[in-house]
């Protein structure tokens, strides 16, 4: 039985795989020559490649998963799995658009599963620096095929602490309470680590607290496909992720933590709002 429940794992993971990498490749071929880029709402923007790739990943995964829920950022998610055994993809197309638009080379496709409350294989694929991380329920994480693991930082004042980004949200009001909770934690925390930092894109900044490059990321308001794969992977490499208030993570949100575990509780007595 565990055989065939890891061959089953390896079958969703070849899939999430498939789907990055040929998302990737689609994008890097538009990235040179966008000619629509829109916002989307006041401070945010969708590009021609976002579609592109959110139709592409969606085809491979239906044609693979034909009875699997499909949710992504660009369209309306498709509803088609059994109530009490649903499983569901969650993917971000291009994550950390603004970037990609002006030509950062840090953005990235995500693709991952989760079958009823639990992740259960996911890739993100960086296409511009060539990096590939995945992870199975259970199976470890990795980068192209290299297993991962968290930092081993255990002194809060040599950690580096990254944050999502300011001015996220659909309107004027939402994003000055989401800037705000955003400033009032790391006022907190800044002088407490070793460095702050902003990346601007999601999938990457939690795969990096996976690969040790990192050792805590705090994200507000997010969404289901900016952090369902980050979180497997952090917990496959060892960490841990929960809110920033320190109750328990949902890809739901609103909000997450990840760490490398060891100095979760001091980031967030850090960042000050734990129990509130």
């Amino acid at each position: 039985m565990y055989f065939s429940h890891m061959n089953n794992l390896q079958n969703f993971l070849d899939t999430a795989v498939r789907a990055a990498r040929e998302a990737g490749a689609l994008a890097l071929g538009m990235q040179s020559n966008l000619k629509d880029i829109r916002l989307k709402g006041l401070k945010d923007v969708v590009t021609e490649a976002d579609i592109a790739c959110d139709a592409a990943i969606r085809k491979t995964l239906s044609e693979a998963h034909p009875d699997h829920d499909i949710v992504t950022e660009e369209e309306e998610a498709l509803r088609r799995g059994k109530a009490g055994d649903r499983f569901t993809w969650f993917v971000d197309p291009i994550d950390g658009t603004i970037n990609f638009s002006r030509g950062f080379p840090l953005w990235g496709i995500s693709v991952g599963l989760m079958r009823g409350n639990d992740m259960i294989a996911g890739a993100i694929f960086l296409p511009a620096v060539e990096e590939l991380y995945t992870a199975v329920a259970g199976g470890g994480a990795f980068l192209n095929g290299r297993p991962l693991h968290v930092s081993t930082v255990a002194s809060l004042d040599q950690a580096i602490l990254c944050h999502g980004d300011y001015n996220i949200g659909d309107t004027a009001e939402a994003r000055g309470i989401i800037n705000r909770r955003l400033h009032q934690m790391l006022s907190q925390a800044a002088g407490k680590v070793q460095r702050v930092k902003c990346l601007g894109c999601a999938v990457a900044e939690s795969a990096y607290v996976a690969a040790g490059r990192m050792d805590a990321y705090c994200m507000l308001a997010m969404k289901p496909w900016d952090v369902s794969v980050g979180s497997l992977l952090v917990t496959e490499a060892g960490g841990k992720v929960t809110r920033p208030d320190g109750s328990a993570f949902s890809v739901e949100g609103p909000d997450a933590l990840f760490s490398n575990g060891i100095l979760h509780e001091r980031v967030l007595d850090a960042l000050g709002i734990k129990g509130k």
